[in-house]
């Protein structure tokens, strides 16, 4: 109650300094061997393997295809988890199927999770949303010591820990300004640690290209590999970055291991892309190698979106169909075992649901840049200061670079972004004293 009391409150003084941002399409989505597809008429289809009720209630796993249940009848976005997927409908609301989604939400399914969404990103034990007016929510499993001090309520319910985002990934988000944070809430306490600037959308942590590394995208459309370290600190894992590479120039959609760029080209790297495909077909001449396997290449033109998962890629066409492209590496398997995957494209609907159009581009934009306080430079500089006092690393505090941390349970805001008003303070104030 006391997180929420104070998201609540935040949400307030922010109230009518935001534009409120514009619901956003995305009609595909895959996680393992599941996968989730939005009609042209809004219906939402799920087939796959169906890990704690992921794909909807069904006797058969894996389900096939041609069974594909529907789980919202008008659908406009759609993100799936190993075992939990999250779509939402044309009003904005957020609904749950299977797994954690529903652990705090009561116990039928599916789950009526928030309103006035915009984007879902669905994780392993939790799940955040965007909503319209720019504030992020998370909610799942509790780590750390949160989940000590709640053994008997292992889940926390949804929470407030940023505003003023306008693209979220995971436990990653990118702010109005540019500023790309990342949040760490183990259910009680939490730490946002911005680390990049210039930044317009942010993907996976690891992308498979000489991993571990993320995936940044600037604020002119190119698409950049970021390097990075995990550093442990006296209370988080504290994320240090290398130095951005430019990968490709005018991407519209990109996932962890495909983009596509404007021109409608697929690209795609790392062990999960798919298959070089040449006049409909797998090209027999797919450079794919499973030892190296950090190369670019060109998969088919024509395509709008794609998202890729353990043995196929989902992509839908310029002229809305939607396909299944195999993967390169399970080729070999396929040959012998066609009734589980596919070896060849194959068309799997004439209409989806297209996605949202990417924003107009800034064709003067300055690159994405690593903060300094979060750079790899700035950690071993940390390092040798520590060392030279005769402290060591896990001694280091990371709130200097870090939103101020409100224990007990309280909501953290993020450090210099909040102005509040002087009526706001007081009633942050008041509202401290009545809980002491």
């Amino acid at each position: 109650m006391k997180i929420l009391a104070c998201g609540l409150l935040s949400a307030m003084l922010l109230a009518g300094t935001a534009a409120a941002l514009e619901s956003i399409s995305q009609p595909i989505a895959t996680s393992g061997y599941t996968y989730y597809a939005i009609r042209a008429d809004g219906a939402l289809l799920a087939w796959g393997d169906s890990f704690h009720g992921a794909v909807g209630p069904t006797d058969q796993d894996p389900l096939p295809w041609e069974e594909a249940n529907v789980l919202l009848e008008n659908a406009r976005y759609v993100d799936a988890g190993f075992i939990t997927a999250a779509a939402i409908d044309e009003d904005g609301t957020l609904w749950g199927w299977g797994g954690h989604a529903g652990r705090t939400f009561g116990e039928e399914e599916p789950y009526r999770l928030l309103e006035d969404v915009v984007s879902v990103s669905v994780g392993e034990t939790e799940c955040s949303a965007l909503c319209a007016d720019g504030t992020v929510w998370t909610w799942g499993a509790r780590s750390g010591v949160s989940l000590e001090e709640h053994q008997d309520d292992p889940y926390y319910p949804p929470t407030q820990v940023l505003d003023q985002v306008v693209q979220l990934f995971g436990d990653l988000a990118v702010k109005e300004d540019g500023t790309l944070v990342r949040v760490w809430f183990d259910g009680d306490t939490c730490t946002a640690a911005p680390l990049m600037e210039h930044v317009a959308a942010v993907g996976s942590l690891y992308c498979g290209i000489q991993d571990p590394a993320m995936l940044v995208q600037g604020q002119d459309g190119s698409l950049w590999r970021v390097p990075w370290e995990n550093n442990l600190s006296d209370t988080v894992q504290w994320q240090s970055l290398g130095q951005p590479e430019k990968l490709l120039e005018d991407v519209v959609q990109f996932t962890r291991c495909t983009a596509v760029t404007a021109d409608g080209t697929l690209w795609a790297w790392g062990s999960d892309r798919p298959a070089m495909l040449r006049d409909g077909l797998v090209d027999p001449e797919d450079p794919y190698d499973t030892e190296a396997c950090d190369g670019i290449v060109r998969i088919t033109n024509g395509v709008v979106c794609a998202v890729p998962c353990s043995d196929r890629t989902l992509a839908v066409l310029a002229d809305g169909s939607l396909w299944q492209f195999p993967s390169a590496g399970f080729l070999p398997e396929w040959e012998t075992s066609p009734d589980r995957s596919p070896a060849a494209p194959e068309k799997l609907l004439d209409q989806v649901r297209m996605p949202s159009p990417s924003p107009a581009w800034a064709a003067d934009a300055p690159p994405p840049a690593v903060l300094k306080s979060a750079s790899l430079e700035a950690w071993e500089a940390r390092q040798a200061d520590a060392a030279d006092a005769e402290m060591g690393p896990d001694s280091l505090s990371v709130q200097e670079e870090s939103p101020a941390k409100r224990t007990g349970g309280q909501e953290i805001l993020e450090l210099g972004v909040l102005a509040a008003s002087l009526p706001g303070l007081l009633l942050a104030a008041w509202i401290r004293g009545r809980k002491k």
